[in-house]
C-alpha cells in the first residue's frame, strides 16, 4: 500500500510523475509519503488528490515543504489551514517562476503543405487533424492555416486559446527541481539551444505496486486529477488594468486567474506541441504571393499523386512539379526538413504488383531529389511517405514523423523567456474578436505590461512572424503599425484579388453590385480599380493591402492613382512572334521561380511612370512586356521557363541593363532571400553591369530604391 510506494520513492532516482488519485491513501499513508519526500530528489509532480487524508495527513506534506522549497508540486483536497499552505504554495512557485528571467523551448513550428493542384493536399492536412475525407473539398484559396496542438497520436484542430506561459512556468518548476537534485554545484544553461525533455511517468488507481525502480518508467499518460466536467472554474483571462508604466512582475490580472485547476491544466500540457498547419494553394496563380509566406525554418511537407508518376502520359508534368517545389524550398529554406509524401497509396498497393510500383515511385523521387537529400526526412528504406487520406492509410506513421521531425528540429530548440511566451498569449487572446492589433496602440500597450523594451518587442514580433503565429511586415509604417494576430485574414485579402478566375470568380457578385466591369478588367487584364478593391476587401485597411501588395512587389499603379496593375493575374500569349536573344539573364544555374518575371514588370511599370508620363501603348502578358519609353528607349521583357530566363530586348542593351539588374537584386533580396543566382549574357559572353544598384539591406523603402535608378 502507500507505505510501500512511500519505501519505493527513498530510494527511487528517476520517477519525475506520480499520479494517485482516488486510492484511499488515508492520513497515516500520507505521513509515510510525507517521510519519503524529505529524501526523494527526483520527483516533481505528486497527485494525491481525493485520498481521505484529512488535515492530519495534509500538514504532514505540508511541513515537508516548509522544510524544502523545492520540493515536488503537490495536489490536494479538502479544506484546513495545511491544504492552503499547499496550495499557496504552488501558487506562489508558480507565480515566481513567471515572473523570472529564464528561458525554455518555444516548443512552435510551422509546418507547410504544397504540391501540385488535385495531388489530396488539403485532404492530407485534414488527415492530420483528424478530420473525415471528404471527395468534394473546394480547391484552396491563396492558403489555409489551422492551428494544432500536438500530444503523442493527438492532433487536436484547436481553436481555444491556450495559456502556453502557464505550461512553460510548469516546464520550468520542475526543471529547476531536477536541476537542484542533480548537483550541488551551478549549472550552466545554453542561451540557445537545450535538450528535448523528457519524463519518466507513473499512473495509479485502486492499485498496489512494489518497491523501487518497479515505478519507473510505464509510459502512461497522466490521468485525470479532477472531474473537469464539475465545478470547473472560469479560466478565461481577467482584463489587464491599465498602467502607463511597465510591470516588473506579471502578476495575475495578466497571466490568468490563479486557482488549483490552472496548474493541474499546465501540467498536463508541458509537454504540447503547437504547430501551425499552412496549406498552400495548388494553382500557378497563387505562386507569386506564396513567397511572402514561405518560410526559412519550419518543417515542409510535399504532397504529390503516385499515379502521375507512374503514368507514362502524366509523368513528365508530374516531375516538373516536383522539380519546382524542391528547388522553391531550398531556395527558401535550404536548412529546413522536407518530408515527400505521395497519395493514393491504398489504390497502388491494390494493384498487380503494387508493392513494385511503390519501390518504382522510389526510384523516381530519389533521382530528382539527390541534391537535396540533406533536407529529406526518411521513412525506413523509402524516401517517401505512401499515404492514402480516403482509407486513412499510413496516417498514424505520417504524423508520428512529422512530430518527431518537429520536436527535433533546431528551431523549435531555440530557447525564448516566460515574458515573450506570455506577451504572445496576450496577442492572441484577442484572435476571436480582431484579426489584427495596432502596433502603436494595442501592441505597444501589452508589451509594456510584460516589461518588455521596444528592441525586445520587435525581437519577438520577428521570432512569431516567422514562426506562423502572427504576420508582422516591417517595410514601411504603414505596415508595421499592424500586427496580424490572424494571418488568415491576409490570406484571405490576397486571394480575393490573387485567383484562378476559371475556378473561383463568381461574376454574379459583381453583377449585382454594379462593379462586373472592374471585375472583368482584373481578371482579364490584370487591372485592379480602387472602387473593386475596396469592395473586395469589405473597406477594411484598403490602403494598408495597396501597400503591402506594392511593397512586396504584386501590384504596380497604373495610369493613374486609382487603378493598378496585378501582372500575376495577366493571360499568357503564345505566339509572340520572333524574340530577340542577343540579351539573356540566366537563371540556370539555380531556377528562375515564378513571381520573379511578375516583379521585374512591376518595378519596371513603376520605374516608367517616375521618369516619364504613363504611355498607355505599353503591352503586356502573363511572359512578355513591352516598355515604349523605357530609359529613353523600347524595351521587350520576355520570360521563357523552358531556359529558366529572361530575354531582353533594345536599341541600348549596355544602358537597360544596370537598371533591370537592379530590380532584380530589389527582387531577390525582399522577397527570395538572397538566393536567387543569375547571370547576364550578351551575344553569349558574360556581361557585368557596372552601374548597378547595389541593395545593401532587403528593408531598403522601395520608393528610395526606385529614385536611386
Amino acid at each position: 500500500g502507500a507505505k510501500d510506494i512511500a519505501d519505493a520513492l527513498k530510494v527511487n532516482r528517476t520517477l519525475t510523475e506520480l499520479n494517485l488519485p482516488g486510492n484511499r491513501i488515508e492520513p497515516e499513508g500520507a505521513k509515510e509519503i510525507a517521510d519519503a519526500l524529505k529524501v526523494n530528489s527526483s520527483l516533481t509532480f505528486l497527485d494525491l488528490y481525493n485520498n481521505e487524508i484529512g488535515d492530519e495527513g495534509a500538514k504532514d506534506i505540508a511541513d515537508v515543504l516548509k522544510a524544502n522549497p523545492m520540493s515536488a508540486l503537490i495536489s490536494l483536497s479538502g479544506a484546513g489551514e495545511a491544504d492552503e499552505f499547499v496550495k499557496n504554495r504552488n501558487r506562489q512557485r508558480f507565480l515566481d517562476t513567471l515572473n523570472g528571467n529564464e528561458k525554455a523551448e518555444f516548443a512552435r513550428l510551422r509546418v507547410m503543405f504544397v504540391g501540385q493542384g488535385r495531388a489530396g493536399k488539403s485532404a492530407t492536412v485534414r488527415s492530420m487533424l483528424g478530420k473525415p475525407f471528404s471527395p468534394e473539398w473546394d480547391s484552396t484559396v491563396g492558403a489555409d492555416v489551422s492551428e494544432s496542438v500536438v500530444n503523442g497520436s493527438s492532433w487536436g484542430d484547436e481553436t481555444d486559446q491556450i495559456d502556453f506561459a502557464s505550461a512553460l512556468a510548469v516546464k520550468m518548476m520542475n526543471r529547476h527541481k531536477e536541476m537542484k537534485s542533480s548537483s550541488p554545484k551551478r549549472i550552466e544553461k545554453s542561451p540557445v539551444v537545450a535538450p528535448l525533455p523528457s519524463s519518466s511517468k507513473t499512473e495509479m488507481n485502486n492499485t498496489e505496486t512494489t518497491k523501487g525502480d518497479q515505478l519507473q518508467n510505464k509510459g502512461h499518460q497522466l490521468s485525470n486529477f479532477v472531474d473537469k466536467d464539475q465545478n470547473k472554474k472560469d479560466l478565461k483571462r481577467n482584463s489587464p488594468v491599465k498602467n502607463d508604466r511597465p510591470k516588473k512582475n506579471l502578476q495575475e490580472d495578466i497571466v490568468r486567474e490563479y486557482d488549483e485547476e490552472l496548474i493541474l491544466e499546465a501540467h498536463e500540457r508541458k509537454n504540447d506541441l503547437a504547430l501551425s498547419l499552412w496549406d498552400f494553394g495548388d494553382q500557378e496563380v497563387f505562386y507569386t504571393m506564396h513567397h511572402i509566406f514561405l518560410t526559412k525554418t519550419g518543417i515542409y511537407v510535399l504532397v504529390f499523386d503516385m499515379r502521375e508518376l507512374l503514368e507514362l502520359v502524366t509523368r513528365e508534368e508530374a516531375k516538373k512539379y516536383l522539380r519546382f517545389w524542391l528547388r522553391s524550398i531550398n531556395m527558401h529554406a535550404p536548412q529546413a526538413p522536407l518530408l515527400l509524401v505521395g497519395t493514393f497509396c491504398a489504390e497502388i498497393q491494390s494493384e498487380i504488383r503494387g508493392v513494385d510500383r511503390i519501390r518504382g515511385v522510389d526510384k523516381i523521387l530519389r533521382e530528382l531529389s539527390k541534391q537535396f537529400t540533406s533536407q529529406i526526412v526518411a521513412n525506413d528504406n523509402l524516401v517517401f511517405f505512401p499515404i492514402d487520406n480516403r482509407e486513412k492509410l499510413n496516417i498514424q506513421e505520417l504524423r508520428k514523423a512529422i512530430e518527431f521531425t518537429a520536436r527535433n528540429d533546431r528551431a523549435m530548440k531555440q530557447e525564448v523567456s516566460i515574458r515573450w511566451m506570455a506577451f504572445l498569449d496576450e496577442l492572441l487572446s484577442h484572435k476571436k474578436s480582431k484579426s489584427y492589433l495596432t502596433m502603436n496602440g494595442d501592441v505597444s500597450h501589452i508589451a509594456s505590461k510584460f516589461g518588455l523594451s521596444r528592441q525586445e518587442q520587435e525581437m519577438a514580433l520577428g521570432l512569431f512572424h516567422e514562426r506562423g503565429l502572427i504576420i508582422h511586415l516591417t517595410a514601411t509604417e504603414t505596415l508595421r503599425n499592424i500586427v496580424i494576430i490572424k494571418p488568415q485574414w491576409i490570406i484571405d485579402a490576397l486571394g480575393k484579388v490573387i485567383r484562378d478566375s476559371t475556378i473561383h470568380v463568381d461574376m454574379a457578385q459583381y453583377e449585382r453590385t454594379g462593379l462586373e466591369e472592374d471585375a472583368q478588367l482584373l481578371f482579364n487584364k490584370g487591372i485592379a480599380t480602387r472602387d473593386l478593391l475596396g469592395y473586395l476587401w469589405n473597406y477594411d485597411q484598403t490602403e494598408f493591402f495597396i501597400d503591402l501588395m506594392k511593397r512586396t512587389m504584386l501590384m504596380s499603379a497604373y495610369t493613374d492613382s486609382d487603378s493598378f496593375l496585378i501582372p500575376s493575374l495577366l493571360k499568357e500569349n503564345k505566339d509572340m512572334g520572333a524574340v530577340d536573344t542577343r540579351c539573356v539573364v540566366d537563371f540556370s544555374t539555380t531556377f528562375l521561380p515564378h513571381g520573379v518575371f511578375q516583379r521585374l514588370v512591376c518595378l519596371c511599370v513603376e520605374y516608367v511612370s517616375r521618369k516619364t508620363s504613363f504611355d498607355d501603348s505599353i503591352r503586356m502578358n502573363k511572359n512578355y512586356a513591352r516598355f515604349p519609353a523605357f530609359a529613353c528607349q523600347e524595351v521587350e521583357l520576355v520570360e521563357d521557363p523552358s531556359q529558366q530566363a529572361i530575354l531582353v530586348s533594345s536599341s541600348d542593351v549596355e544602358k537597360v541593363i544596370p537598371i533591370i539588374s537592379s530590380m532584380l537584386l530589389k527582387i531577390n533580396g525582399n522577397v527570395m532571400g538572397g538566393r536567387l543566382k543569375w547571370k547576364v549574357l550578351i551575344d553569349g559572353k558574360a556581361f557585368q553591369p557596372e552601374k548597378a544598384v547595389e541593395i545593401e539591406s532587403p528593408t531598403l523603402d522601395l520608393d528610395v530604391f526606385l529614385e536611386s535608378l
